[in-house]
């Protein structure tokens, strides 16, 4: 049985009148990559702050390889933290070399010069900015300074590493590569990775194991492949991925997995349960990727008109309008098919598989339907 790294129970954060953090319950695996996703305010940051001891929290408890956090110092805990803000944790006056020098130096472990040495040369290699060791950060570029702190931090061989949405900053292609060599980089250590960021497209490439969090509390915890296919909640479904929502103004009844008949505002259709009943009202999700263009033969089928499309290159997105929507509807498809011109109607079509009821929104009271839609 793998033993566990990070344990998190009934933990509670509050700055004055305002609750952060409220009932998470975490557990993270030896040697996984596990990636915290949420909008900003989510209390992600804060999460990690608590297991660093940079911040105390009010109720729960924490557990860093079976050690309780409260009876360790910051330095005790033996923790890699990279910021986002990497820029100000840089010294200066200090080249690249003795910057991730003063990481080794600072940690449990007691270093020999030409230790130090090896160290750095090896994660400056895996990291590719070997050519920077004499430089100071001021003549690097945001991307190397970026990877500087992650040497720094990486080179400590510390069991469990922090990390704050680090690659936020970066430009777009920077942060792609960024990506491939975190995966890499986990993949040749033996280190537990906790990641937290906003981007939902980065957290489901790096993670073996994705938590949603939204107002403070875990939405879901699952493989990338579950939360994508299998939300708990409207939240996650349109958090994590994209998704064309339906208002439904009357609640169904249903158990999870059964098809019913959903009254929406684009009519009756078919979807699957994916929830227990949780108010009084609700929505249905479709993927955009599962929606066909032309289909006559689908569980459920409307009307719309073309507005717009997109090339990406790999696919086309299309945006339509949809009698009952007052909003685009969204299809993704492979390559680029001819499927008329802007104003002309096409028929969509879906299956009930791919179409998600959720009468509970989110495991906080703080979501509507609007802000769903909305979003």
């Amino acid at each position: 049985m793998t033993a566990t790294a990070i344990t998190i129970e009934s933990l509670e954060k509050s700055f004055q009148n305002e609750t952060v953090l409220r009932d998470v319950e975490l557990a993270v695996r030896d040697g996984e990559f596990c990636v915290v996703v949420g909008p900003s305010g989510c209390g992600k940051s804060t999460l990690l702050n608590c297991i660093a001891g940079l911040l105390e929290y009010d109720i729960g408890e924490i557990t860093i390889e079976g050690r309780n956090a409260t009876d360790l110092s910051v330095q005790d805990r033996e923790l890699g933290y990279v910021f986002q803000e990497f820029e100000e944790t840089l010294f200066p006056h200090k080249t690249v070399a003795e910057n991730i020098a003063f990481g080794l130096e600072q940690g449990g472990r007691d270093f020999s010069a030409s230790e130090i040495d090896e160290r750095i040369e090896e994660i400056l290699a895996l990291l590719s900015i070997g050519e920077t060791k004499d430089d100071l950060p001021e003549s690097l570029s945001g991307g190397q300074q970026q990877r500087v702190e992650l040497a720094r931090q990486l080179a400590r061989e510390c069991d469990v590493m922090l990390f704050d949405d680090p690659l936020a900053d970066l430009d777009y292609k920077l942060q792609k590569r960024m990506e491939l060599e975190m995966r890499s980089i986990h993949s040749s250590l033996d280190s537990t990775f906790l990641y937290v960021t906003h981007n939902q497209d980065q957290a489901l490439k790096l993670a073996d194991k994705l938590v949603v969090m939204n107002h403070g509390m875990i939405e879901q915890i699952g493989t990338p492949e579950s939360i994508y296919n299998e939300p708990a909640t409207a939240f996650v479904c349109r958090f994590v991925g994209d998704s064309n929502a339906i208002l439904v103004e009357d609640a169904v009844s249903g158990e999870v997995g059964e098809v019913v008949d959903v009254p929406s505002e684009i009519g009756s259709i078919r979807a699957t349960v994916q929830n227990e009943s949780g108010s009084d009202s609700g929505l249905v999700l479709v993927r955009p990727e599962a929606i066909a263009i032309g289909a006559t033969d689908c569980d459920v089928t409307v009307t719309g008109v073309l507005e717009g499309r997109t090339y990406t290159g790999e696919t086309t997105e299309f945006a339509l309008s949809v009698d009952g929507i007052d909003r685009e509807f969204h299809v993704v498809v492979p390559d680029r098919p001819a499927v008329g011109e802007v104003g002309e109607p096409v028929s969509l079509g879906w299956n009930a598989d791919d179409s998600m009821y959720f009468s509970t929104l989110s495991v906080t009271d703080t979501v509507t339907t609007a802000d769903l839609i909305e979003g």
